[in-house]
């Protein structure tokens, strides 16, 4: 170990340890280049070495010679490396032995780069999403670039807890558009609601993508919009018939597209989105199909709305007992209580004027449906939280996504579709 040692001899320099050796190659594999060799894994760890070697001997201090026995040179060619006498603590393997107690140990900065000297900057490593590269684009989205964490605080407002002007604003815009096609021309809310679940289910399979799974986009958009069409031309045999076949090409294009990571994962959370935002609109398109059907669908609409609204008023007003905190800390009991009163009223009005159906039918309907649709709300909130988000996207000012408005009306389609056809005075 008193020999002199070449900063630039890979023969003489210290073997790396395993440890710099997985780091390269894992810095490697990061930036796209692939498994190396263990060849060229070892050159370029004793590259790297000699670097830090020779970036420790031109940031070593000047020591007098009587004070430290190690002997550094240095000459006019800066860029060929100098020799060390007496290998000082220029470089830590685990198994490199201690420096001797005359000799002053040497600091050593980091390396500023890892590749050799001079070459080009290397492009920054593709994201990684939980350990699974992201697919080619044709199913799942094509990697983009990291984009820098947004430092502008959000904004304060008050216990309203939104933009309520925009909300408001937007909230109309919808509403009126719906009801206009609803009282003109039904076929045309087909068309809004292929629209909504094309919107919806790529903001839901967005939101997945954060847990690391892929949600296959084309497949379950395809599906989704097959199984509107088919609900509102055949009826419910051809909604179930489409279904079983959108279930299919899901996992269909799971086996062609091989994508790494958990398949099993990847195809039940594409089931869910199918099912969740797909089957569930499908059913309030069939609702159109039926007897009057348009004024059914207003009617669901209308008991949701109410919901939504009565419970946001009681809530700012009155809340102060949250239902569940831990998933939703503004959803309270008052809230609650202002939901079913408004949609109570909202029932009764449209059995007795709309329908005429009994009084008790409203009733029923208006206790109801605020309690699967806060389920639904829940339930949403609940996925949000778990993928730590605050909503589901950003498409409706004062709103969020389009997911945020269908949270509460998804979940209670199937319940208003049992509910029109048990109660008296609505399905004929």
């Amino acid at each position: 170990m008193s020999g002199p040692v070449t900063a630039g001899s890979a023969g003489d320099a210290p073997l790396p340890t395993r440890r710099e050796l997985r780091r390269l190659s894992q810095e490697a594999e990061a930036r796209g280049e692939g498994p190396l060799t263990p060849d060229e894994l070892m050159a370029r760890a004793l590259q790297a070495r000699s670097e830090e070697v020779a970036s420790a001997v031109e940031a070593a201090p000047t020591t007098d010679a009587a004070a430290a026995p190690a002997e550094v040179t240095t000459s006019a060619e800066a860029a060929t490396p100098a020799e060390v006498s007496a290998p000082a603590n220029t470089v830590a393997p685990a198994e490199a032995a201690a420096p001797s107690e005359a000799t002053a140990p040497v600091e050593v900065p980091a390396p500023a780069a890892a590749g050799p000297a001079g070459a080009p900057p290397r492009p920054a490593a593709p994201p990684v999403t939980a350990g699974v590269p992201i697919g080619h684009g044709f199913v799942t989205p094509p990697p983009r670039p990291t984009l820098p964490p947004d430092t502008e605080e959000p904004k304060d407002y008050g216990r309203a807890g939104r933009n309520l002007p925009a909300a408001i604003g937007v909230g109309l815009v919808l509403g009126g558009s719906v009801l206009a096609s609803l009282l003109f021309f039904p076929p045309s809310f087909v068309v809004i609601a292929v629209v909504g679940v094309g919107l919806a289910m790529w903001e839901l399979a967005n939101a997945l993508s954060r847990s690391g799974a892929h949600v296959s986009r084309t497949p379950v958009i395809a599906a989704s919009v097959c199984m509107l069409v088919a609900s509102y031309l055949g009826g419910r045999e051809a909604l179930w018939v489409a279904f079983t076949g959108g279930a299919g090409a899901v996992l269909l294009f799971a086996l062609l597209e091989r994508r790494a990571g958990n398949a099993v994962r990847d195809v039940c959370l594409s089931l869910f989105a199918l099912t969740y935002v797909g089957l569930t609109t499908s059913l309030i398109v069939y609702l159109l199909t039926l007897d009057g059907g348009n004024l059914l669908v207003i009617c669901f609409l209308a008991l949701v709305v109410a919901s939504d609204i009565g419970g946001y008023i009681a809530g700012v007003l009155f809340g102060k007992h949250p239902i569940a905190a831990r998933i939703s800390p503004k959803k309270s009991w008052e809230g609650y209580g202002g939901s079913a009163l408004l949609s109570t009223a909202v029932g009764v009005g449209m059995a007795f004027w709309v329908f005429d159906a009994p009084i008790w039918t409203g009733v029923v309907l208006g206790v109801l449906i605020p309690a699967f649709a806060t389920l639904g709300d829940f339930s949403e909130s609940m996925i949000k939280r778990d993928l730590d988000l605050k909503d589901m996207g950003s498409l409706l000012p004062g709103h969020g996504g389009i997911m945020d408005r269908l949270d509460s009306i998804l979940p209670t389609a199937p319940v208003v579709l049992i509910l029109f056809s048990f109660l008296p005075g609505f399905v004929g």
